[in-house]
């Protein structure tokens, strides 16, 4: 792997971990602070971008570095990195579902925001661990 390439994935790797550990801040949120603290539903939504678009970001660093197309869609390339030894399909299938709630941030009620990002608050977590464990290791392997 090009030494360059591996600086491009710790960067981004290194953001993802950050990141995660804020899962403990927002598990207490709750439907009404969302819904009536303008401040806070904004920190939870552009927290769950920043998570979702760091995953495609690592996932679209790998691909290339591993010379596999690189598919049109956003789930389509985190999907896409299954292809790749040591990220494992169920692992990657539900990060790809996770993809699914930028759109839904943008676009949708409320309250129907509310579901999705409670979901994502609640059972995210291991998942995307699972997913930094696994980008971890590829950017090692080559040591």
């Amino acid at each position: 792997m090009r030494r360059e390439i591996k600086t491009r994935l710790i960067r981004h790797i290194t953001f993802l971990e950050a990141e995660l550990d804020d899962f403990p801040g927002f598990r207490s949120l709750s439907w009404e602070e969302y819904n009536k603290h303008r401040d806070k539903r904004r920190n939870v939504e552009r927290w769950i971008e920043n998570i979702v678009n760091s995953s495609i970001d690592i996932s679209k660093i790998i691909l290339s570095s591993e010379n596999i197309a690189i598919p049109d869609t956003y789930r389509g390339i985190v999907t896409s990195l299954s292809l790749v030894t040591g990220f494992y399909k169920e692992n990657v299938q539900r990060i790809a579902e996770w993809v699914r709630l930028r759109n839904i941030i943008s676009h949708e009620y409320l309250d129907i925001r509310w579901g999705s990002i409670n979901r994502f608050i609640q059972e995210a977590e291991a998942v995307y661990r699972d997913f930094l464990k696994s980008a971890t290791v590829y950017i090692n392997k080559d040591l």
